[in-house]
């Protein structure tokens, strides 16, 4: 009637595989009000106000409401977001997403039916891209025509 050779899951055994996936999730019922610093990625899909940055994704779902600054590697909003977004990578506003506030990011994607109020800065701001366009210039010396 039982088997003996039955596995059995313990919490330990959860905790590894939800710390191995490293993603934090805000629910839908969560209000934080305060800094969000991580390397993890996050899902928001409760409110946030504050500041947020973490060195991984974010995904601002459809009932995530974010009023903080935000910087992320990429960041993907389906719900609101006031404030301004740094991307490393990308910004991306998917249908019925809403943005007030700057993108500053080499890629962006907005999608049809994605709603957006800003300005979008695409400049490449690396170190060694500003060093290359400072050796880039040369110093042009003209020498002044001679009289005859």
């Amino acid at each position: 009637m039982f088997k003996k050779n039955v596995p059995t899951t313990n919490i330990t055994d959860i905790e590894e595989t939800v710390s191995e996936n490293r993603v934090s999730l805000l629910g839908k019922d969560m209000k934080l009000k305060g800094n969000i610093t991580s390397n993890e990625e996050i899902i928001i899909e409760g409110t946030v106000d504050g500041k947020v940055n973490i060195t991984n994704n974010i995904y601002i779902g459809k009932s995530g409401k974010v009023k903080a600054e935000i910087f992320a590697r990429e960041i993907i909003i389906e719900g609101e977001v006031n404030g301004d977004v740094h991307g490393s990578v990308k910004v991306e506003i998917v249908p019925g997403g809403i943005l007030n506030g700057n993108i500053i990011s080499e890629k962006v994607v907005l999608a049809e039916g994605a709603k957006f109020k800003g300005n979008i800065d695409m400049t490449i701001k690396t170190e060694d891209k500003t060093k290359k366009l400072k050796t880039e210039k040369t110093d042009i010396t003209r020498e002044k025509p001679k009289k005859i």
